[in-house]
């Protein structure tokens, strides 16, 4: 009986400890969605979620959003899209009675830069720098597979050194098909061949491993350059990584969707 009435008042106390822990609001702002997330003390998300920016109901969903995680004790933004920044903070100011800051090159993380013009470096990127950095450790190689897709070089002094951009899957395809008057426009699937029997099959073949083997092939080239070896980090995140690297073993990537997200975390727990 000693042994259970001990266990209950631990959760007791637990439960507690849970309820006084300050709730922090994280949010990454890209060129199409706002992805947000509440954190309370567990590993996962109280609450996650994305939002389309092109979305007509965009704000009233966002509010909706804002006040179902509620109450929040700290905020901090992430953003790559200045244009659609105003309504954000707004609607955390006016839903959550809070500022929310931006993530910037001069927010205290902890991380020195090693490249030049750190002030052009994207909060996402930094984010996820520290992410990997505190969570896998470093030297590490971070692919965000976005609307864009990014490789950032995270060295073991917790330094970020520099990166490379390179179109992502969404600008390679509007473009094709805005450029290729005869081609069509197609859905994203994983093709079951390089070899394309038809135009369909030879766009998914021609995206899916173009994008793959060009991440192979700078992943290869940075590793080299750096002189790095097998200790070396591979981390992906972004929309579009379990498409490209979830039945991939060629190069040995841990797939975190929630990286940007957790790196805010961290740099809001400092």
């Amino acid at each position: 009986m000693r042994k259970a009435s001990a266990t209950a008042t631990d959760r007791c106390r637990r439960g507690r400890e849970d309820a006084a822990a300050p709730r922090l609001l994280t949010l990454d702002l890209g060129n199409t969605a706002l992805t947000g997330a509440v954190w309370g003390t567990g590993a996962r998300p109280l609450l996650r979620w994305s939002i389309e920016t092109a979305d007509p109901g965009f704000a009233s969903s966002l509010s909706a959003r804002l006040r179902q995680g509620a109450p929040i004790d700290r905020a901090l933004l992430a953003s790559v899209c200045p244009p659609r920044e105003p309504p954000v903070v707004g609607a955390v100011r006016r839903e959550l009675g809070l500022p929310c800051p931006k993530l910037t090159f001069r927010t205290d993380t902890g991380m020195r830069f090693g490249c030049r013009f750190p002030s052009r470096v994207g909060a996402d990127r930094i984010a996820n720098a520290v992410g990997v950095h505190t969570l896998y450790g470093a030297p590490a190689l971070v692919v965000d597979f976005g609307t864009a897709v990014t490789v950032d070089a995270v060295g073991a002094g917790f330094e970020y050194l520099g990166g490379v951009i390179a179109p992502g899957l969404g600008i390679s395809t509007a473009a094709l098909f805005r450029e290729a008057a005869l081609l069509p426009e197609v859905r994203l699937r994983k093709p079951r061949r390089v070899l394309g029997r038809d135009t369909v099959s030879a766009i998914r073949s021609g995206v899916y491993w173009g994008t793959l083997g060009a991440v192979e092939t700078l992943i290869g080239k940075l590793l080299r350059e750096l002189g790095w070896g097998g200790e070396t980090r591979l981390v992906a995140t972004g929309g579009h990584a379990r498409f490209i690297l979830g039945e991939e073993p060629s190069l040995p990537f841990v797939v975190d969707p929630l990286l940007t997200l957790k790196g805010l975390r961290i740099i809001l727990e400092r």
